[in-house]
C-alpha cells in the first residue's frame, strides 16, 4: 500500500507522491521492482524524526500512480526524466537521493546526469552503472558472472513471462520473490489489477542495450561527482557483489561499499542496520575526496 501523499502531473501521467516533513534537508527515496513507495516505510520516520522533508514517489506502473500499457511508457530516460520533473516542481535542492534494485539504476543515472542537484547517495544493492554492464568486458569469469545474475532481466522480455508468473495462483513468483519479507501483499496487489506492470521496466529496458552502449563506448556512464555510499546485502539473491565492490573505481567523490547482512530487500528485512548507515552517511560532510571502499558488516 502507497504512503499516504498527493498527486503530481508528471509527464503526462498522476503521479503519486508522498511529501511529510518540512525544511532544507531533504531526502528523496526511489524505490524498485516490485514495490511501490511503501518499502520505504521504515526509512521514512527515521529520517522524519532526523528532521528531514521526505520524498518518496510510487514510480511509472506501481502503487498509485498511473499504469499505462504499452512498453515503451517504461523507458528509463523517460522515468529519470519524471524523477527530475518531481524535484522541480517540489523545488527540491540539495537532496540526499536513494535508490533500491530499479530504483537504484535510476538514482545513479540523476546522479550522473545532474549531480549539483545532490548533496549525498545512497544505492542499494546496485553499483555504478558502468560496473554493472562494464564487468562483461573484463574477463570470462566476470562476464559469466554477470549473465548468469541477470537471468531474470532477460526472462521478463519473452513472451508468457507474465501468464507464467500468475499461474497456479503465482507458483513460481512465489519462489522468485522468496526473499521479500511482504512478498504476500506484493502478489495481492497484482490480483487486484490483473496485471505485473513492473515487467515493463525490463521489457523498456532490455538489458543488451547496456551492454552495447558500453560497449560502443567506454565512457558512456562516466564517473559520478556525488558522494555515494553502496549498501549490499550479503545474501542478495539477485545482483552480485563485485559489481558493488567496484564502484569506488568510477567515483570523482568519496565512496563506501558497505556489506550488510539481509537479502535483497535489506531496508525491510534489516531497516535498523540500513538506518543507522544511511543517517550517519547523510549527516556527515560530504567530501569530493576519492576514498576506498570500506567493508561492514550488519549488527
Amino acid at each position: 500500500m502507497s504512503l499516504p501523499g498527493k498527486s503530481l502531473s508528471i509527464g503526462g501521467y498522476s503521479y503519486h507522491v508522498s511529501d511529510q516533513g518540512a525544511g532544507d534537508k531533504v531526502a528523496m527515496l526511489v524505490h524498485g521492482m516490485p514495490d511501490d513507495g511503501s518499502c520505504w516505510k521504515y526509512q521514512v520516520p527515521a529520517l522524519l524524526k532526523a528532521g528531514y522533508r521526505v520524498i518518496v514517489p510510487d514510480t511509472l506502473g506501481y502503487g498509485r500512480t498511473d499504469r499505462p500499457a504499452e512498453v515503451t511508457h517504461y523507458q528509463i530516460e523517460k522515468i529519470i526524466g519524471h524523477m527530475f520533473e518531481i524535484a522541480e516542481t517540489l523545488k527540491l535542492q540539495n537532496v540526499n537521493l536513494v535508490g533500491h534494485d530499479w530504483g537504484a539504476a535510476i538514482t545513479w543515472s540523476m546522479a550522473l546526469m545532474r549531480p549539483e542537484l545532490f548533496r549525498k547517495h545512497i544505492a542499494i544493492s546496485v553499483g555504478h552503472v558502468r560496473c554493472f554492464y562494464g564487468q562483461a568486458f573484463e574477463t570470462p569469469e566476470r562476464m559469466r558472472e554477470a549473465l548468469k545474475e541477470n537471468w531474470y532481466m532477460y526472462m521478463h522480455c519473452l513472451e508468457g513471462t507474465e501468464e507464467l508468473y500468475m499461474a497456479n495462483d503465482f507458483a513460481l513468483l512465489r519462489k522468485f520473490l522468496i526473499q521479500h519479507p511482504e512478498r504476500d501483499s506484493v502478489i495481492e496487489a497484482i490480483k487486484q489489477t490483473g496485471r505485473i506492470q513492473w515487467l515493463n521496466y525490463d521489457r523498456a529496458n532490455p538489458v543488451p542495450l547496456g551492454y552495447l552502449a558500453y560497449a560502443r563506448d567506454r565512457e558512456v556512464y562516466p564517473n559520478c561527482a556525488v558522494p555515494t555510499m553502496v549498501i549490499f546485502p550479503e545474501d542478495d539473491a539477485f545482483l552480485w557483489k563485485t559489481q558493488a565492490i567496484d564502484t569506488p573505481r568510477y567515483m570523482d567523490a568519496e565512496c563506501r561499499v558497505e556489506t550488510v547482512q539481509g537479502g535483497h530487500w535489506v531496508m525491510l528485512d534489516h531497516p535498523d542496520d540500513v538506518n543507522k548507515r544511511m543517517l550517519e552517511w547523510f549527516e556527515s560532510e560530504p567530501s569530493t575526496a576519492r576514498a576506498e571502499a570500506t567493508a561492514g558488516s550488519g549488527p
